[in-house]
């Protein structure tokens, strides 16, 4: 997780990979927004599409780092987690990552940042079957609904090896073993590996399967 990256596409705004939200987190820890019904509802639905991150404690609309309390770090993400796995069906796997960015003033604020996959699995959540499309959940049509069924189905035939690492960025890779694959005339690195199916490059960041 590149911090200056994720800096950059924040200032840009929400797109169809990129969900910002603002936490409002009481005295004692409690998130009191957003109400976990939507937000299943937008976790979802990032799965249910091409992934992507959602990045809480960011004003969406100032596109400001508001940040988290440290204090707060960890039961808000046992609220997280509670949410993929208990408010959507079948649970659905967000790899979380603690990070610090600066606020207007330059202040590190910690901020909570999901990682979801492109599932292989179609998700309900708590008001129904949502697909991201552009920066915006939209509620599945019953074609629609069929086809992703059908295409997931499709998907999870694909051969383990070929499947992102978990938590893996490309710098894990052994440096020495990737020459023995790589060719001076066959273009860039990574679209090479690609080509191999030893990389796959999503959002910009090549990750290792």
């Amino acid at each position: 997780m590149n911090p200056t990256h994720l800096m950059q596409r924040i200032r840009l705004g929400e797109d169809s990979t990129l969900e910002l939200k603002q936490l409002l987190v009481k005295e004692g820890g409690k998130t009191l927004e957003p109400h976990p019904d939507g937000l299943s509802d937008e976790l979802a639905a990032m799965g249910n599409a091409n992934g992507g991150l959602m990045v809480f404690g960011v004003d969406d609309k100032t596109r400001t780092i508001t940040g988290i309390p440290t204090e707060h770090l960890d039961r808000v993400e046992t609220w997280l987690t509670a949410i993929c796995t208990d408010r959507i069906k079948p649970p659905l796997e967000a790899v979380t990552h603690h990070l610090e960015l600066p606020d207007a003033n330059g202040q590190p604020q910690a901020v909570i940042v999901a990682e979801i996959p492109r599932s292989l699995w179609v998700h309900q959540s708590a008001n129904g079957y949502f697909k991201r499309i552009g920066h915006a959940k939209r509620e599945m049509t019953p074609d629609a609904l069929a086809r992703l069924f059908q295409q997931r189905s499709q998907a999870r035939i694909v051969r383990f090896e070929e499947q992102v690492v978990p938590k893996a960025g490309f710098d894990d890779l052994d440096a020495l073993l990737l020459r023995r694959f790589i060719k001076p005339d066959q273009g860039e690195i990574i679209t090479q590996l690609v080509r191999l199916h030893l990389v796959d490059n999503r959002d910009g960041e090549a990750l290792p399967t």
